[in-house]
């Protein structure tokens, strides 16, 4: 019987036309890669360099707005939100719930009560008591 040479012999497998099929490839890629530039090469290129010369740039002069239109500076935020200290952190894990906005600085509804109560429909409507059922 023939024995395997190191377990790595397959039987009916030629090494040399193996090697050959391999060094094939390498050429037609080397080749392609060559070619490539010559019939493929425009895909490089961004397409605003494609169209610059479509598109020309216009000059624009700057548009005077009146008075009533201009947009007075820009002021830095800082000078209206002004951020405080934070309480010092919980050592509990309950503490954790709610514990900035106990705070009367640190306060989630800032300028009072979003929702009013106003009475009920009929109060607000100005239904007569007799005609609701």
């Amino acid at each position: 019987m023939a024995e395997k040479a190191g377990g790595k012999a397959l039987a009916g497998f030629n090494f040399v036309a193996q090697d050959q099929i391999w060094k094939d490839h390498i050429k037609y890629e080397e080749d392609a890669a060559k070619i490539w530039p010559q019939q493929w090469g425009f895909l490089k290129t961004s397409y605003k360099d494609l169209v610059k010369d479509d598109f020309p740039k216009t000059e624009r002069e700057k548009l005077i707005l009146p008075p009533p239109l201009t947009l007075p500076p820009i002021t830095p935020i800082s000078r209206y939100i002004h951020v405080g200290r934070s309480p010092p952190v919980p050592e509990t894990t309950s503490g954790y719930v709610g514990w900035r906005s106990t705070k009367y600085d640190c306060r989630l509804e800032k300028y009072g009560r979003y929702a009013k109560p106003k009475g009920g429909l009929i109060k607000q409507l100005n239904w007569p008591n007799e005609g609701i059922d």
